[in-house]
């Protein structure tokens, strides 16, 4: 059976209290920070034992293999992370214009936060470092495709029901296609994030300039 998104979370939910998951969170972020920058072939774990103090008993007892440990970072920093529920949560009673601020500081906090992860002398951004390992998910990641896709028509919903809300309200004009503007808001964040990660990273002041702007085109 293929995996599904919304079962992610429910695996994360159930290993919260699970033996062993201190040093398995560990392993994960130790792993993610060298994903972050190599290739899935060229990471071998042995780097992460010596860099953890791990015996090769410790680390295949939580991953026998490199895959199951490249899938579980996967899992955690791009498949949980970007969860729409975990993104949003408590927003959909805000009006577009708040919805906004809040969307854009959810961005750079998950920017901040993900920072921490890449060395001050790597040459890498963290915008251009996470969209390669988007990248090398497409490629090693069991059905990547296929949840990155189901991820994507979850957070169309989420944002098209703040907007129907905003419709409700005569925030924004009425008659304008809900759905279409969900998907601009989202093509705009995507479509910065690809633009700047070729220079120093997402810029989080003009990603709420151009959301604004697509904002006050359209209020009532």
């Amino acid at each position: 059976m293929q995996k599904s998104y919304f079962c992610m979370e429910q695996k994360y939910k159930i290993m919260k209290g699970s033996k062993g998951s201190e040093t398995k969170m560990t392993i994960r972020e130790e792993a993610f920070k060298l994903f972050l920058t190599k290739d899935f072939n060229i990471v071998p774990l042995k780097q992460i034992e010596r860099s953890l103090n791990l015996s090769r008993g410790c680390m295949s007892y939580h991953y026998p293999t490199k895959q199951e440990l490249f899938n579980d970072v996967i899992d955690y920093y791009i498949l949980h992370k970007q969860n729409a529920n975990n993104k949003m949560q408590g927003a959909f009673n805000l009006s577009l214009l708040e919805f906004i601020h809040f969307y854009v500081d959810k961005v750079a906090s998950t920017k901040n936060e993900m920072q921490q992860f890449l060395s001050d002398d790597d040459p890498n951004n963290i915008t251009n470092a996470y969209l390669k390992l988007i990248s090398q998910a497409e490629c090693y990641y069991p059905n990547f495709k296929q949840i990155a896709q189901e991820i994507k028509q979850y957070e169309v919903i989420m944002f098209e029901k703040v907007i129907k809300r905003a419709q409700e309200k005569k925030e924004i004009k009425p008659e304008l296609d809900s759905l279409l503007l969900a998907q601009h808001f989202r093509y705009l964040f995507y479509g910065q994030s690809y633009d700047d990660a070729l220079n120093n990273g997402l810029d989080v002041d003009r990603l709420k300039k151009q959301f604004m702007f697509l904002y006050n085109i359209i209020k009532y």
